[in-house]
């Protein structure tokens, strides 16, 4: 009995050590269980109003650009509801996080900012876009709405992070815990064992709540809009994970599988969801399991041909890990929806900011005045005047000198009151009411100047955008075109005069059809009335004198074919039988989109008689030159023979029989000496003019200061026994015959010095400046741009200014040979020697003051 006795205390002492610990594991694991229900429990809910929350602004936000996009206003219902909803959530959000400090925190600045956030939205849900200038506030306030809500974003987030937190916390609190639980426990227990049916009750009691705390939580799990599942790893002979067992789902699973949480409970992860080992979560889930570190990851899926989109938080718990994936497929398609219409209104602020900014150059870049008015209406909506809402920077080179922001919102009484007395006001209201376009024209004067407008009037809103251009030049240009067509038939009724004085008439001949049009002179040459008869190339033909047909029929061929040709002249036989020379000249041109000739033709007939006359007046000058050449010869040898003879004689006489000869005698041999030398240098004189020529080969470039030089050099005895002064100046270098300038210039200072003063010293100057051919007064062929004028100056007898012309005459003399030696053969050699140069010389002169003679050579 007492081994039995001993046994059963044994046996109760050991019932009650096992009571005892099983009493404090079960008490302790019913703790952790509460707690961890406790943390997911309250963390989902925590989330799940965050989320809420924060997906209400989301739809605001979408549901006021909904109806900004679709220009709609005033949806304040839709809008007052979901802020009610958002209140609600608000509040459950702060009840539940009432001992959380900083999730309170983010609370109070989620409300401030919750304030500026309604009251944008509130505003660009009531503004309505119709002016550039309100596109550009409504974008202002779509950017402030963003602003605010990345901000409502940027709270959730952390919100979030929070709660998260805190679960991780508590995780690492209770892993904590677990390694002091067990002593605690143990002493709690053998002190449990004391009040043994106290703790029995505390047990059942705890039990029933575990129930309660239990039955909330599978509630909670099934109303839950979350995917909750718990897993537990499976690992293989070397203790990798290989997989992970479902040891818990709720039934949102269903919704997305279509597979009964029943089905799946028990089962590899890699049987129900082998999608998970391909897109990652696999190593999430191991990641978790082995680091102990919260995972959080997004991620699309595809079930039954259903896309979703998942948001998922991975925390390790116990012997697994707790994954709650939340269905933002919703929220994703309205964060898409929402970058795709902020994206949309970029594109179209920046479309609208292009176009401003094209417009805007436009604008600045026209010379055209473009203006808008706002209309201005009376009680009774009748427009009674116009506000300046806009004009661009060409009114400061129009009709007005005010900056045009200065004229903005000022009415058109105030800055056109004219528009009110010329009838523009009613056009511009005509333009409103009626909206029809409207074109009139304005003048207006400004600095003394009239200035004409063509005003273009376009109805936009309720205003007008007048746009004013400068017709001005036009208007001048009309008035001067229609002077010129006045002009032009003026002149085209003196061509024809000039056709008929001229003997000249105009053609125009189709090339394709050989048809031609004539004018009337034209039909005249021929000996016809106007118009007489149709012309074309067969039947002129007919007027073509048969001995130059082969020749019109090539100057026709060669016209058609090459366009032009080298015949020029063939002879006509006119209506009354005169033959008449006809001159053609002509050329090709596209007229009409036909090969076409146009030219003129002349009655050259008179030019072709003159023209034979002046072939025979040619022979007979070649004639004349045969015969001045005869007597060139014969003056250089036949005359001068003769003269040499006589002066030998002379000169013997004067040896051996002068003195013999009384005065008488002497007289009359000093006469025949004179006039015999007289006669020898006449002849040198007319050799010398004859054979003044030109060859472009005797044309050299030669400095005339060296040139004249050479002659005083040879004048050196006659200028130092006459005590003349010359002075040069600027002589330039030019192309000439060295051999005729010197001639040239020894004559007219040789001239100089022979007609010097006697009353006072005598003096020459000799100069040269360059002039073109307009600023040159005396007429002759000037085919140069330039030409040097050569002065020679003196203060010599002079002669009267009626002679300047008679002394370049051969043989001329003004004065005695008793008085001046001379031959009145030098001046005409200067001329001569000037003009072979293509030249002119000329001479002026007062008696007893002096004489300039100018001589102009080609520079």
């Amino acid at each position: 009995m007492v081994k039995s006795s001993k046994i059963f205390i044994v046996l109760l002492i050991l019932s009650i050590a096992l009571l005892t610990f099983l009493g404090s594991n079960s008490y302790k694991q019913i703790r952790e269980q509460e707690k961890t229900a406790e943390l997911v429990v309250f963390t989902l809910r925590v989330e799940t109003e965050i989320n809420t929350l924060f997906s209400r602004y989301a739809m605001m936000q979408s549901q006021v650009l909904k109806n900004k996009l679709q220009d709609k206003v005033n949806h304040t219902i839709i809008l007052n509801r979901q802020k009610d909803s958002a209140l609600t959530t608000f509040n459950n959000l702060k009840f539940l996080t009432q001992d959380k400090p900083n999730q309170q925190k983010k609370l109070q600045e989620l409300r401030t900012i919750q304030e500026s956030f309604y009251a944008a939205l509130d505003e660009l849900n009531a503004y309505k876009t119709d002016t550039t200038l309100e596109e550009q506030n409504d974008a202002a306030l779509l950017h402030n709405v963003s602003v605010l809500m990345d901000e409502i974003e940027a709270i959730k987030t952390t919100m979030l992070g929070n709660a998260e937190d805190y679960l991780a916390e508590q995780q690492k609190q209770f892993s904590t815990s677990r390694l002091i639980n067990p002593i605690t426990t143990l002493f709690l227990g053998m002190t449990a064992l004391v009040i043994f049916l106290v703790s029995f009750w505390q047990i059942n009691k705890q039990r029933k709540k575990n129930n309660r705390t239990t039955a909330f939580l599978e509630s909670v799990l099934k109303n839950t809009e979350n995917i909750v599942s718990y897993y537990t790893p499976v690992t293989n002979d070397n203790n990798k994970i290989i997989d992970f067992k479902i040891n818990f789902i709720n039934h949102n699973i269903e919704n997305v599988l279509g597979t009964k949480v029943k089905e799946m409970k028990g089962k590899l992860l890699s049987t129900i969801l082998p999608i998970q080992f391909k897109n990652g979560v696999f190593e999430h889930l191991v990641d978790c399991y082995e680091t102990g570190k919260t995972q959080k990851f997004k991620r699309n899926h595809t079930f039954n041909g259903t896309d979703y989109r998942f948001k998922t938080s991975v925390v390790k718990l116990n012997n697994g890990v707790l994954a709650t994936a939340s269905d933002i497929t919703e929220e994703h398609i309205i964060k898409k929806n929402l970058t795709a219409t902020k994206d949309q209104l970029e594109a179209q602020n920046l479309l609208l900011l292009d176009n401003r900014a094209f417009l805007s150059n436009v604008f600045k870049s026209t010379s055209n005045i473009v203006t808008h008015f706002k209309s201005i209406r009376d009680a009774s909506e009748k427009i009674t005047d116009f506000e300046i809402l806009f004009i661009n920077d060409a009114l400061n080179e129009g009709i007005k000198n005010n900056i045009p922001s200065e004229l903005k919102y000022k009415r058109a009484s105030e800055i056109y009151p004219n528009i009110f007395k010329n009838g523009v006001f009613e056009k511009m209201v005509s333009c409103i009411e009626e909206s029809r376009q409207i074109e009139y024209e304005t003048q207006i004067n400004k600095n003394g100047k009239t200035i004409w407008l063509h005003d273009t009037a376009i109805k936009l809103n309720d205003g007008v955008t007048v746009t004013s251009r400068d017709i001005t030049l036009e208007k001048t240009r009309a008035e001067k075109l229609n002077a010129l067509y006045a002009e032009i038939e003026i002149q085209n009724s003196i061509f024809k005069d000039a056709e008929e004085v001229a003997d000249i008439g105009s053609y125009v001949w189709y090339l394709d059809t050989g048809a031609a049009v004539i004018s009337d002179n034209f039909y005249r040459i021929l000996g016809y009335e106007p118009n007489a008869f149709e012309v074309t190339f067969d039947n002129y033909r007919k007027f073509v004198h048969p001995d130059d047909l082969k020749r019109y029929d090539k100057f026709g061929k060669e016209m058609v074919e090459k366009g032009s040709s080298n015949i020029h002249t063939y002879r006509i036989i006119t209506k009354s039988g005169t033959i008449k020379h006809i001159y053609v000249n002509g050329q090709n041109i596209i007229k009409d989109g036909r090969n076409t000739s146009v030219g003129v033709v002349q009655d050259i007939t008179d030019s072709v008689k003159t023209e034979e006359k002046l072939k025979a007046k040619n022979q007979e000058l070649k004639r004349s030159n045969a015969e001045l050449e005869s007597f060139n010869r014969v003056a250089s040898h036949d005359l001068q023979e003769p003269m040499r003879k006589i002066q030998m004689f002379i000169s013997r006489l004067s040896e051996g029989e002068l003195e013999k000869l009384s005065d008488r005698g002497k007289m009359y041999f000093n006469k025949i000496d004179s006039s015999a030398n007289r006669m020898q240098t006449l002849i040198k004189y007319l050799l010398a003019y004859s054979r003044i020529n030109r060859t472009k080969k005797d044309f050299v470039k030669i400095e005339l200061d060296t040139t004249l030089h050479k002659v005083l050099d040879d004048l050196e005895e006659m200028i130092a026994e006459t005590g003349v002064v010359i002075t040069v100046n600027n002589l330039p270098t030019i192309k000439a015959i060295p051999f005729q300038m010197e001639q040239l210039f020894n004559n007219l200072v040789n001239n100089a010095i022979k007609y010097r003063s006697t009353t006072h010293s005598p003096a020459i100057t000799i100069d040269c400046e360059k002039l073109p051919r307009t600023k040159i007064k005396e007429v002759f062929d000037k085919k140069r741009k330039n030409y040097y004028r050569i002065t020679i100056k003196d203060n010599g007898i002079g002669f009267e200014q009626e002679n300047a012309k008679k002394i370049f005459g051969l043989f001329e003399r003004l004065h005695q040979k008793e008085q001046y030696s001379g031959t009145g053969i030098g001046l005409a050699i200067c001329k001569k020697i000037v003009v072979n140069h293509r030249g002119h010389i000329t001479a002026t002169s007062k008696l007893g003051i002096g004489s300039t003679f100018s001589i102009y050579l080609p520079a």
